[in-house]
């Protein structure tokens, strides 16, 4: 074999084992064979020759993998940085791959936390107690800052050398952990450096430019992932402090609503006359405490039941809350609230909260004071000259006392038209329940125009109003929350005129006496001609049989009309059979199963209770009298027929 084909071959040789990613000791084996086989000196130097550049090329790919692989775990890392929830894990996430990257003993970093003025140390690979993440004081931290400063420091042996400056957190850890070669790099934030990624050896080790240049590439990704991850518990810590602002904020709104509410229903109270003592112990449970209702010349107009410790103090309290126009705390849990309508002094209003150290609800107090201005001014307003002369015309009126038409002329100046509609209302009230409507009811027909008085012991309520039996269900309504009860009503309406007013009384009170009679005392609807039915067209003055007929078979009377059924002739064959479908049936000539349905429809039409006793007996009557009212309709058509053909016929004998 020439020379040129021996290298040739060699060259081959160790090109397949580059191909192969042989080790490194294959490499060795062709020149080692070619000595063996006798190939000239200058053979076997070629071959070895070849050997060392082959064993370079490898090397030199070697380290591309290297390179690709750390790469590849940097990019991982940086990764992996991004995706750190908080900052203790991320932390960890970082000295865990420092280690993998640089294969090191042990990594640290030193981060300092300006919020607390504290800093964080978080480990891997510590074998004494430092391990894990902690706070330390900022002092460590400073000291590894000053110690490394703005550039990356590295040894092979710290304690031979001095590259590490004087700093307590490094001598801390070489001692505990037996570290020997150390590398450190900053963390810089905007030109600053806030933190030390440290990696050691526990034996002497030289770091190369590349690891060093990775490890502050790392400590790059480090320092940016820690501002994401500081600006993301920054936000969610903002987060968090706007839920809870917004919850308080929710809880204050949800509280002045409610005192709204509270302070609406005693305005209300307050404007629909409520005895003083009952308002009073409305503000007390409103407000939570013990309430003293002063008026003008301070005396007592209401007061709960408490305990008042010092009155001489309560009355200096009162003195200067009044005179100074404004709420007045006192050192045991008493408030004195001015009561005042513009420039005019009423009185105070004085609270006791229970338990004493709770301080009231602002608004809700106002809301009381506003509350007490109205009811102490309707209360003055009660007592007033026009008021008193409306209630004792009424008075007069019903009486049979003299009744001239100035006194007429004078009501209707004070608002009092005693020519439009007007609704007498009768209550039955015992005595002893006089003065606690006495002030809801002058609130009352004062607001409305109206007059009161009482008459041969009921109470009597004029009213402008041309739906009586509207009026009498706002009346009984209020009543029986005052009383806390129901109170038999009887309603009239008058059309004008004294005269109507007398009958329209007499009309209510023989409703109400009916109500009374028919042990129908707790009756929720006011008694009216109209809703007493057929007793009710008897008592009333008219006798207004359609109005009967329409408010109780109405609705049977317009399906009929409107759709040409038979409803009302059911009925009256229902009833003619003793209430049995089978015999209705059979007089309608009709099928069970049509009457039923047909019944099925009526109680759709008039409710589900028509077939009760009193309102059965009502539409009874009610069709008995719409048949003789259309038999009478026909004859007095048919008459009137008769007599205009009889007057036709007369024309040409008068010609």
């Amino acid at each position: 074999m020439s020379h040129d084909t021996v290298t040739l071959s060699g060259a081959f040789t160790y090109l397949e084992l580059l191909a192969m990613r042989a080790s490194r000791g294959a490499f060795s084996q062709p020149a080692l064979q070619a000595r063996r086989g006798g190939a000239p000196p200058h053979v076997v130097d070629e071959l070895e020759r070849a050997e060392q550049l082959a064993l370079g090329v490898e090397q030199q790919l070697a380290d591309l993998d290297r390179r690709k692989n750390e790469l590849s775990l940097l990019l991982d890392t940086a990764r992996a940085l991004t995706e750190g929830e908080d900052l203790e894990a991320l932390l960890t996430t970082l000295v865990r791959r420092s280690r993998l990257l640089l294969h090191v003993d042990m990594a640290w970093v030193v981060l300092l936390d300006g919020e607390d003025d504290s800093c964080v140390r978080a480990t891997d690979g510590a074998i004494s107690v430092v391990g894990g993440v902690a706070r330390a004081p900022v002092r460590h931290g400073l000291s590894a800052i000053d110690a490394v400063g703005r550039s990356a420091v590295w040894t092979s042996d710290c304690h031979r050398d001095d590259t590490f400056g004087q700093s307590e957190e490094i001598e801390s850890v070489v001692l505990e952990e037996g570290l020997t070669a150390l590398l450190a790099v900053p963390l810089r934030s905007g030109g600053k450096v806030v933190g030390v990624l440290f990696g050691g050896d526990r034996v002497a080790r030289s770091y190369t430019a590349d690891e060093v240049a990775m490890m502050s590439t790392l400590a790059d990704y480090a320092t940016s992932a820690v501002k994401w991850v500081r600006a993301v518990e920054q936000t969610r810590d903002r987060a968090v402090d706007l839920a809870v602002e917004v919850d308080r904020l929710r809880i204050r709104d949800r509280a002045r609503q409610q005192s709204a509410r509270n302070g609406h229903r005693l305005v209300e109270l307050a404007l629909a006359g409520v005895d003083v003592t009952a308002f009073t112990a409305a503000v007390g449970d409103a407000l939570g405490g013990s309430v003293w209702l002063r008026d003008e010349d301070d005396g007592t107009l209401a007061r709960t039941s408490g305990l008042w410790d010092d009155e001489e103090e309560l009355a200096a309290a009162v003195f200067t809350a009044r005179a100074e126009h404004r709420v007045v705390q006192c050192d045991d849990g008493v408030t004195v609230a001015p009561v005042r309508v513009a420039e005019e002094d009423l009185g105070a209003l004085v609270l006791r909260c229970h338990p004493r150290d709770r301080t009231p609800d602002a608004g809700l107090l106002q809301y009381a004071v506003q509350a007490a201005a109205i009811l102490i001014t309707l209360d003055r307003g009660a007592d007033s000259t026009d008021r008193r002369f409306r209630d004792e015309a009424l008075d007069r009126l019903l009486n049979g006392g003299p009744f001239s038409r100035r006194c007429q002329m004078r009501l209707q100046h004070l608002g009092l038209d005693l020519s439009r509609r007007h609704a007498v209302i009768v209550a039955e009230i015992p005595s002893d329940d006089w003065q606690s409507v006495s002030t809801w009811t002058s609130t009352f027909v004062w607001l409305r125009g109206g007059a009161r008085t009482i008459h041969n012991g009921r109470l009597v309520l004029l009213l402008p109003h041309s739906d009586a039996g509207e009026a009498a269900r706002e009346v009984m309504q209020r009543l029986g929350k005052t009383l806390g009860r129901p109170v038999p009503v009887g309603a009239a309406s008058a059309r004008g005129g004294p005269e109507e007013l007398l009958a329209a009384h007499e009309e209510a009170v023989a409703c109400l006496e009916v109500l009374t009679i028919l042990g129908d005392e707790d009756a929720r609807t006011p008694a009216t001609a109209v809703e007493l039915g057929f007793v009710g067209m008897l008592l009333g003055g008219s006798r207004d049989i359609g109005a009967f007929i329409e408010q109780t078979l109405g609705p049977i009377i317009s399906y009929d009309e409107q759709r040409s059924t038979n409803l009302a002739a059911t009925l009256e064959a229902y009833f003619a059979a003793g209430a049995s479908p089978t015999h209705a049936a059979a007089a309608l000539r009709v099928h069970t199963n049509t009457v039923a349905r047909r019944l099925e429809r009526i109680s759709q039409l008039l409710g589900p209770d028509w077939q009760q006793p009193g309102p059965a007996l009502e539409i009874q009557l009610a069709l008995r009298l719409y048949k003789v009212s259309a038999s009478l309709r026909g004859r007095a058509r048919a008459g009137s027929a008769h007599a205009l053909s009889g007057q036709a016929m007369s024309w040409p004998d008068g010609d």
